[in-house]
This record gives C-alpha cells, sequence and structure tokens, in this order.
C-alpha cells in the first residue's frame, strides 16, 4: 500500500529486498496518508489489496546479476559528441542536468590510474534501486564529473563510509527531506589532491577544485547506480543545489588547538592518517560572529551557535538520537578555534556550553501528535537536548585563519552515526601527483 507518486520508490523497494521491481500496489491519494483522514478509500479497495497478496505475480521470473552492453554514440566532432552524451543521459534520467564529460573507454582507464584495486571489485550496493556499486563504475561516474586519477582513492573511501549501515543512505536517497551528504576529508591526502580546507572551503573555489568533482562523482553513484530520479523514485520536496556535489572539504588539521581532537582522531584514527567521515545534513546556517579576543566576545559567539543549533529540528531526534550520533557539524575557523583554547575553552567545554544552551523548551516543540519529528514520549525531556550527550554536536575546524563567521551543518534524514573509511593510495601516487602539477600548475599555499 503507498500513495501516489511513490510508486516508483515501492518498486526500488521490491528490487532492494532482491524481488521483481514490478511489486504489486494499491495506490492510494497522498491525503490518505496524513493525521486525520478519512480511511474509507480502503475498504473501496480492499479487493485489490488482497489480490496482490495472494494471486498476483510479477512478468519477471529469473535472477541474477545483468551486465548492461557498451554504449555507443557516434558523432562528426567533439562539439557534438559532448551534446549527444548529454541528450543521450538526460533521455535515459542519468544526468544531473549539468553538461558532463563523456566517459569514454579511455577516459575512465584514465581515471583508474588513481587506484590500485580491481575496477571489477563491488563496494557494495547503493538503494533504492540496489544497483552494484564496483570499482569501475565510480570511475565511470568520476569521469563525467570531470575528476582526475588522484581524485579516486578519496571518492572510493568516500563511497564506502556512505554505504556504511549506520549511514542509512538508503534513507538518505529516498527520503522527502532535501538532505545532503558531506565528507570531510583528513590527513596530507587533502592538500595533495587540492582540497579546500581554508577559505571558501565549502566553495567553489578554483584555487582548490577537487570538492566539487569528487561530491559530483558521489550524487552519480546515488542517481545512476542507486536510481535515485526526484519525483520517482528520491522524493526530497525542494531538492537544493547542495544536491548537486554535496559538501566535500578537508578539515583544516594545522588549525587545531594542540589539545582540540580533530574529527579523525575522535573517529579512532590516529593523527595524520588518510580519512574520509561522511554524514548527511538537511541546512547549512550561516553564524555571523565567531569572535574570540575577550571571554565576553567567546561567550557571545558560543550563544549565537547555540541558538541556531536549538531550533527545533525533527531530525534531531530520529535515527541520529543515540550515544554515538550527531546533531550536526560546527564548522569553526581557525581562529575562532584558536582563541577559545587560549581562553581555556577545551572543545568539550565548547561543546557542553553549546548543549547546555541549545535544549529547546518542550512547549516549543509544538502538539504532542504522532509523527517521527517529535520526539517520542519515552525519550521526551524539558527542556530537550539535540543530542543524547555534548559529544553529538561535533566541532570541525575549517575555513581559513579568520573567526568572522561560523557554519551549522544541521543533521538531515537518517544516519545513526558519522561514518568513516581509510583512503587507500596506489601504488604511483607521486606519479599522479607529478602528473597533476604538469596539467594545474604548483599547489597554492593556504
Amino acid at each position: 500500500m503507498t500513495r501516489e507518486g511513490f510508486t516508483g520508490v515501492v518498486a526500488n523497494a521490491f528490487a532492494d529486498q532482491g524481488f521483481s521491481a514490478e511489486a504489486a500496489q494499491a495506490v492510494f491519494p497522498a491525503a490518505l496518508f496524513l493525521p486525520g483522514s478519512d480511511l474509507a478509500p480502503i475498504r473501496v479497495q480492499a479487493d485489490e489489496i488482497v489480490a496482490g497478496l495472494t494471486t498476483w505475480q510479477p512478468d519477471e521470473t529469473s535472477t541474477g546479476i545483468v551486465e548492461p552492453p557498451m554504449i555507443v554514440i557516434e558523432a562528426d566532432d567533439e562539439a557534438s559528441l559532448r551534446d549527444a552524451v548529454d541528450h543521450y543521459l538526460v533521455r535515459t534520467l542519468h544526468s544531473d542536468g549539468l553538461p558532463v564529460v563523456p566517459p569514454t573507454v579511455e577516459r575512465v582507464e584514465w581515471i583508474l590510474r588513481g587506484t590500485d584495486r580491481s575496477p571489477d571489485e563491488v563496494l557494495g550496493t547503493v538503494a533504492p534501486r540496489r544497483g552494484i556499486a564496483t570499482v569501475r563504475q565510480v570511475a565511470v561516474t568520476l569521469a563525467m564529473a570531470g575528476g582526475r586519477p588522484e581524485y579516486m582513492p578519496v571518492v572510493l573511501a568516500a563511497v564506502e563510509a556512505m554505504l556504511a549501515p549506520a549511514f542509512a543512505h538508503g534513507l538518505m536517497n529516498t527520503t522527502t527531506c532535501s538532505v545532503y551528504p558531506v565528507f570531510v576529508v583528513s590527513g596530507p591526502v587533502a592538500e595533495d589532491i587540492r582540497l579546500a580546507s581554508g577559505y571558501g572551503a565549502l566553495g567553489p573555489n578554483p584555487l582548490r577544485p577537487a570538492g566539487a568533482s569528487i561530491g559530483r562523482a558521489i550524487r552519480f553513484v546515488l542517481m545512476d547506480v542507486g536510481g535515485a530520479v526526484p519525483g520517482q523514485t528520491t522524493m526530497a520536496i525542494y531538492g537544493g543545489p547542495a544536491r548537486f556535489t554535496g559538501l566535500v572539504f578537508a578539515e583544516d588539521t594545522s588549525s587545531y588547538p594542540a589539545d582540540w581532537a580533530s574529527l579523525a582522531e575522535e573517529q579512532g584514527f590516529e593523527r595524520g592518517a588518510n580519512v574520509v567521515s561522511a554524514y548527511a545534513v538537511s541546512s547549512t546556517t550561516n553564524i555571523p560572529g565567531g569572535e574570540t579576543g575577550t571571554d565576553d566576545a567567546a561567550l557571545a559567539s558560543l550563544h549565537r551557535a547555540a541558538g541556531t543549533i536549538g531550533i527545533p529540528n525533527g531530525n534531531y531526534w530520529d535515527p541520529s538520537f543515540n550515544p554515538r550520533g550527531s546533531a550536526g557539524i560546527l564548522l569553526v575557523a581557525g581562529g575562532t578555534a584558536g582563541g577559545l583554547s587560549a581562553l581555556d575553552w577545551s572543545k568539550e567545554a565548547v561543546q557542553e556550553y553549546l548543549w547546555e544552551r541549545s535544549k529547546v523548551p518542550a512547549a516549543e516543540l509544538g502538539p504532542a501528535i504522532d509523527v517521527w519529528w517529535v520526539p517520542d514520549p519515552s525519550i521526551l525531556e524539558d527542556p530537550m537536548p539535540v543530542s543524547m550527550s555534548p559529544e553529538g554536536i561535533e566541532i570541525v575546524v575549517a575555513g581559513g585563519d579568520q573567526s568572522g563567521h561560523m557554519m551549522w551543518l544541521q543533521s538531515g534524514c537518517c544516519p545513526e552515526e558519522i561514518t568513516s573509511a581509510t583512503v587507500e593510495l596506489p601504488a604511483r601516487w607521486s606519479d599522479l601527483l607529478d602528473a597533476a602539477q604538469e596539467d594545474l600548475g604548483p599547489i597554492p599555499a593556504g
């Protein structure tokens, strides 16, 4: 039983479980699924429901992995070829709406120079369609996104982190929430591939272009392997610009105070390890301030951050409300982190302050209706915390040396926790970086 507009979601859900995507469905008006609606239509379609449960059979009866044939597109010149590829991808619902680089065999082989892993290695299946993501398919998406071979190790680690069960990417990829993934890269690999951690960390950034291509490649994985087509199989009501590339940036490890742990370290990795950490967020909110020159300035900055974090958000109290869950990620620039530390604010003390002052009075949560975005009575407190503990407000240093602003990345549907994966560099890594310097010039400072 489903509502109008969600038939594609149901078909993919069946395919996700290994059944035919031809799922027997009884489709009802969307209004039927709202609290207080008239349920009379269920009786009218009772026979349809019974038939679907007892007598319906799919036309497709065979099982197995299908390897589609190579696509051949002919054109008179390169410009015509690009147009033809773009048109083909739009017609077949594999496009994000922007021009792509044709993923020719030669270009994909070039991208595959960025890894020593077998092109046929399976990374996992991508919901809702449960397409099988191989190393080669990820290389195809990176080629389409205009990426380079040296980006490949980070893209593979990002996909692995996203496919971890605790990330619940299938919910993220189908929900009505306009959610998108965020990937925080740690370790020297970020500098090697020109990934931004300072000014303009969230992009666009021609000085540090890697994040855009990496994020777009991952969106192609979600769309083309996972089958997430808006209004058919992914039901994000609004979508948004961040869904084109997600957020891909590096934490500014050089600006962390000595007594502040990095995100990678909090995820259990040693300082300096090459790691990608993944989460899903539903918005980015700029917080003016971040000055920490005096005790009062620091308190004013933290007060503004707590006020932003404390706006009621149902995603706080759903899957992420667990001991390892996160309400979101607060980005602070190096100047803010250093200033707080100089005033004897440890990272843990900052988290404690924000957690206590972002609690939401129960009266501001609205009527206690039975929906997921209102805290369940079993966890309800007054005031209601945004996470189970202060550690659920993650703090990451990025954005340069200044301290004029902070940024709150508010949690979205539906990861249980931040997930991470190690970046595996190929044996020819130094050769790839030499080639990148020849193509793009020296890595810019800062």
